[in-house]
């Protein structure tokens, strides 16, 4: 998300984590197996750190936070906690060591977060975190995200590592950041408001006393003809 603009991505999360296991282990892995889901989560956190790094930039490119600490937006990102629940096994490829998984991820979003994030997004005219979500197809309820979470695990050819692709996050992890970014440019954007509306106050005065010169000045000249037209009758 560039910062007042709404790009609503859609596509597939493509990250591969590596962790080391002690035993070697069979062809396929199971997709409840407990180091596995440990990468999942750790690609989740990772694709939202990725992406609150990215929109940094953005943001500091534009000079949009000249008054804000920008290492506040990054640390946001440790308030965002996943749960996974309830894995499935999808697929199990007999011609590879793929395996095709879902489960159900959870989020819940800190009702501060959102709420400094709503009131940001009215200040610049742009949807709610609610309608935001709506528009993406995210689910969302209550400040809760919900997702079925596919993800493919893959063991290395030495046994000795799992790789894991992770997909369909990239609405739901949007709408995460961006509530997150709009939340920590409030203070930026009420203070930009506030330069614009003194600004505004400024000129207003400056116009209003240059009305005013221009009325003294066309007064003075209009005395001046009158007085001049009564010299001019009284000599003839």
């Amino acid at each position: 998300m560039s910062f007042y603009k709404n790009i609503l991505a859609i596509g597939v999360v493509t990250v591969c984590v590596t962790g080391c296991k002690g035993n070697l282990f069979s062809k396929h892995i199971a997709c409840d197996d407990t180091e596995a889901l440990l990468l999942v989560n750790q690609v989740l956190k990772d694709n939202l750190t990725n992406q609150l790094e990215s929109e940094l930039k953005s943001l500091i490119s534009d000079g949009a936070i000249k008054d804000l600490d920008p290492a506040k937006l990054k640390l946001s990102a440790q308030s965002i906690n996943f749960t996974l629940m309830d894995s499935r096994t999808e697929f199990i490829d007999p011609n590879s060591s793929k395996t095709n998984c879902s489960i159900d991820l959870a989020t819940i979003l800190p009702s501060d977060v959102v709420k400094k994030s709503d009131e940001a997004r009215v200040k610049v005219d742009r949807y709610s975190t609610e309608s935001q979500a709506n528009d993406l197809g995210v689910d969302f309820d209550n400040n809760k995200i919900n997702l079925t979470l596919e993800y493919t695990l893959q063991p290395s050819d030495k046994g000795d590592k799992i790789f894991t692709l992770v997909k369909n996050t990239n609405n739901f992890n949007t709408l995460i950041s961006d509530t997150l970014t709009y939340a920590f440019l409030k203070p930026q954007i009420e203070k930009n408001q506030i330069k614009l509306k003194e600004a505004e106050t400024k000129q207003a005065v400056n116009a209003a006393y240059e009305a005013n010169l221009a009325a003294q000045d066309a007064a003075a000249a209009a005395a001046q003809a009158t007085a001049a037209e009564t010299e001019y009758y009284s000599e003839y």
